[in-house]
């Protein structure tokens, strides 16, 4: 038997009776017939898992602990659901969030700033807590407002998250900040 029949092959457990090992098609085809029930598990080298993770139709989570999740949470909105979001005006996929207590900049496909922050060992995107926030700043940009977020990194540096907001998105971020009692910037 050569090695890649070997990782073909599974032991096989049904209620306290072990079999096998049986090939993993006849284990996924026997499953789908019924031949087999969905609650027998196969061992994986380190543990018994449930055959039905090989079907990949998510049956092993019988209680659809996630579907509400999956009804919120629109594929073009925000990444996180959040309480407030806000998407950059430059770059589509790119969000201004406040989760919780976090003000979290998130998304979007990478530019030549984001490339200049890795260089620098900054972060490009993440959450700050909002009491962690040293200020905001606010700067007009054409049509658009571009917002920093700025923050303590590790003991004496200082970061900034950068987003670009429209007037009107922007507006409404300042009220919030402001509710909050943040240290607003304007420039």
């Amino acid at each position: 038997m050569s090695n890649t029949e070997e990782l073909d092959e599974f032991p096989v457990k049904v209620d306290d009776d072990v079999y096998g090992p049986i090939k993993i098609d006849r284990i996924i085809s026997d499953v789908r017939e019924g031949k087999l029930t969905d609650k027998a598990k196969f061992w994986d080298g380190e543990d018994w898992v449930p055959v039905s993770i090989l079907l990949g139709d998510d049956r092993i989570f019988d209680d659809d602990w996630d579907s509400e999740k999956k009804n919120i949470i629109n594929e073009n909105g925000p990444p996180l659901d959040a309480s407030s979001a806000w998407e950059d005006a430059e770059r589509k996929g790119r969000w201004l969030m406040i989760y919780g207590d976090h003000l979290v900049i998130e998304g979007g496909k990478m530019n030549q700033d984001d490339f200049n922050n890795i260089i620098m060992g900054e972060p490009t995107n993440g959450g700050i807590p909002i009491t962690k926030l040293l200020n905001v700043s606010f700067k007009n940009v054409g049509e658009n407002v571009e917002i920093k977020a700025s923050s303590f990194h590790r003991m004496y540096e200082v970061y900034s998250l950068k987003c670009t907001l429209s007037k009107e998105s922007s507006e409404e971020l300042l009220k919030e900040l402001e509710a909050t009692n943040v240290r607003v910037t304007n420039n």
